[in-house]
């Protein structure tokens, strides 16, 4: 067992209780106990436990990166600057022009560098998913995993041109199910596999029904790009003379297992058709910024939409984006107020969690789920004073502040190191 003290805890609980100077106990994989120091270290032996200190630092659950592309990071410092999302820029690599060596080395640093940051658990979506999920396993990072499938060439879309590939998308549709019959579902498991049509406008309707017949047999998250730019919005209402939303769902797509990233373009109606049938908005606070445009995330939640957040390509920095959210949603709601810092960590936490599925065994620290804790150090010059740990976190906080990592009850960061697992 290992014994977690003198440090405080924000446990995201349904109280969201901020305990100070307590103890956690991890026993496995899982959290066993919870309580303050002097009653935990004299409720559990000495030589039963290890005990570590953590006096000067708060602990956290583990910070869910719903939606990142890990093998993206080689347009870091490119991509930024050209305006829209890689895939529909002519001059950056695609997926496929990688190799699965390249893709595993990528993927394996922008994992590491998401989990240096203090994601314990991302939800990856690109070409060569296999290598990709091997990655994850070297590291010891939680994943869902899925194949980026189209049917769209990609290499036409940086010229605005749609050519259908059927056998590209046959081809990309049976390697998500072979991760899905590889990885297995079972989310006991550290890496495992979800559905991943990568757009409304790169996928046709004969792709997504096929996708949504998959959604029988393989009851799991699906991850998509929704809204993400005018020219996915634009194609859409041309071929099919639908919105983008309006589309999924007539695909029958859109519900409860829906992952959709950006939002950008979304109109009030669709927003709507969304919180209707409990679609979950996974706002990319930087990437969106960078390229001029922010999501109505406030105006999603307040119509009942569950919002998580993610890094999308970028250096994978989780309270970056935290930020990120809290500065770009006060300026799009001209508010020196909302949304709050504990409205940004429920995002990264709980908020992301239940848009996983997973909200009974991760996004808060509880007796009884499983121990995927950061650990920061707030022992900092711009962490000090504290008057509000919540406000310190997405305020000031460096991604650097990350001091230690545990996914699955195993320590993956240590003192700003990652040590990985695999």
């Amino acid at each position: 067992m290992i014994g977690l003290y003198d440090g405080m805890l924000v446990t995201m609980n349904e109280q969201r209780e901020i305990l100070k100077n307590s103890a956690l106990i991890i026993e496995n994989n899982r959290i066993l106990d919870i309580g303050t120091t002097g009653a935990m270290r004299s409720k559990y032996s000495e030589d039963a436990v290890e005990w570590i200190s953590c006096k000067g630092r708060v602990l956290f659950p583990g910070f869910i990166n719903s939606h990142i592309h890990t093998s993206q990071s080689i347009v870091r410092g490119v991509a930024e600057d050209m305006g829209r999302a890689p895939s529909y820029t002519s001059s950056v690599p695609q997926g496929d022009d990688l190799s699965d060596e390249e893709s595993y080395i990528f993927s394996l640093l922008g994992a590491a560098g998401a989990m240096r940051f203090g994601s314990t658990f991302i939800s990856d979506n690109y070409a060569h998913g296999m290598v990709n999920s091997k990655a994850f396993k070297t590291l010891g990072i939680r994943a869902v995993v899925s194949e980026r499938v189209h049917d769209m060439d990609f290499h036409g879309l940086g010229r605005k041109e749609y050519r259908k590939d059927e056998a590209l998308g046959e081809e990309l549709l049976n390697k998500n199910i072979e991760l899905l019959e590889t990885l297995g579902t079972d989310r006991n498991n550290l890496v495992t596999a979800c559905l991943g049509p990568h757009a409304p406008d790169t996928c046709s309707k004969e792709l997504l029904l096929k996708i949504r017949e998959l959604t029988d047999k393989y009851p799991v998250p699906i991850t998509t790009h929704l809204a993400q730019s005018q020219m996915e919005l634009d194609y859409v209402k041309a071929v099919y003379n639908r919105s983008s939303v309006e589309y999924l769902d007539e695909c029958g797509l859109l519900n409860d297992k829906l992952l959709a990233a950006h939002g950008v373009f979304l109109k009030d109606e669709d927003m709507k058709h969304l919180a209707d049938k409990g679609v979950h908005l996974i706002h990319i606070p930087e990437g969106n910024a960078k390229a001029g445009a922010i999501a109505a995330v406030g105006k999603m939640s307040a119509m009942g939409i569950n919002v998580a957040i993610g890094t999308d390509n970028g250096a994978a920095n989780i309270i970056e984006n935290m930020r990120m959210a809290l500065v770009s949603g006060r300026i799009y709601n001209h508010s020196i107020t909302e949304p709050n810092p504990e409205k940004i960590l429920e995002m990264v936490t709980i908020n992301a969690a239940k848009a996983l599925g997973m909200e009974k065994e991760i996004g808060s620290l509880e007796i009884g789920k499983k121990a995927d804790i950061v650990i920061v150090n707030y022992n900092q010059f711009h962490l000090t004073p504290c008057t509000n740990v919540i406000g310190n976190l997405v305020h000031l906080a460096l991604g650097n502040d990350v001091e230690t990592v545990y996914i699955d009850g195993k320590r993956t960061v240590e003192n700003g190191h990652v040590l990985g697992t695999g």
